[in-house]
């Protein structure tokens, strides 16, 4: 059994590479080719740039993400045997909007409506065949992910007078709870914030940006979801 948890893990480190590689891709086409369609910018002049420092910094932290995950996915699945594939396959499309998202979300602080509205439209059609969660709790999952976060937010602002989270973490929350159901979204929630508290640490001790200042909520949430997805799903 340990040796085939060992073939599944090395498997799925070579699985996530490629799938590294193919969510890179992905986001450089919607950078390059969606983003003045989808009225992100007005203009080719403002793209996101794929070239600096710091955006090669962000695909090399996807490619470690996404790597972990497809380790991760394929070991938990090893027991599942003939039958993996029924498992993988949701986890593989639940994950891989996550991390394009949160990729996008790190580079530019947006979480752009068409991948929000389309992962929360995904989970609904996945809780109505047969998903990790009945179709009633995919509703509910997605009615709860997007209230709670809204009024939190907006509580936040009136008491501080500053925004904690956009419209874009609201959505995907709400899409998260489509596919993981309502109960399970203050694990995510938790999680998603002790990623971004610890993230906030790091850099202000490494002196890259102060540690008041904001922040995408999105990674974290990114983060929450799939730890969350595969300690309930496996």
């Amino acid at each position: 059994m340990f040796i085939d948890i060992l073939v599944w893990f090395a498997g799925g480190v070579i699985a996530g590479f490629f799938a590294a590689v193919l969510l890179i891709w992905i986001v450089r086409l919607i950078f390059c080719h969606c983003w003045v369609a989808w009225g992100l910018t007005d203009t080719e002049d403002r793209l996101p740039s794929v070239v600096t420092a710091s955006a090669r910094w962000l695909d090399v932290q996807l490619v470690l993400m996404t790597v972990a995950c497809g380790a991760a996915m394929l070991a938990l699945s090893a027991s599942h045997g003939s039958d993996a594939y029924k498992v993988l396959l949701p986890e593989t499309i639940f994950s891989g909007l996550l991390l394009i998202q949160a990729r996008i979300d790190a580079q530019t602080g947006l979480l752009p409506d068409r991948l929000t509205l389309s992962m929360l439209w995904l989970g609904v059609l996945f809780g109505l065949y047969g998903g990790w969660v009945p179709l009633e709790q995919a509703v509910l999952g997605a009615v709860t992910g997007y209230i709670v976060v809204w009024l939190l937010t907006a509580l936040f602002r009136c008491v501080t007078g500053r925004e904690a989270m956009g419209g874009g973490d609201v959505k995907l929350s709400a899409a998260m709870g489509a596919w993981l159901g309502g109960w399970l979204l203050p694990n995510v929630w938790l999680i998603a914030s002790i990623w971004v508290g610890l993230t906030a640490v790091m850099d202000h001790w490494m002196g890259r940006r102060h540690l008041r200042a904001p922040r995408p909520f999105g990674p974290g949430l990114a983060v929450g979801g799939i730890l969350v997805m595969l300690w309930q799903v496996n």
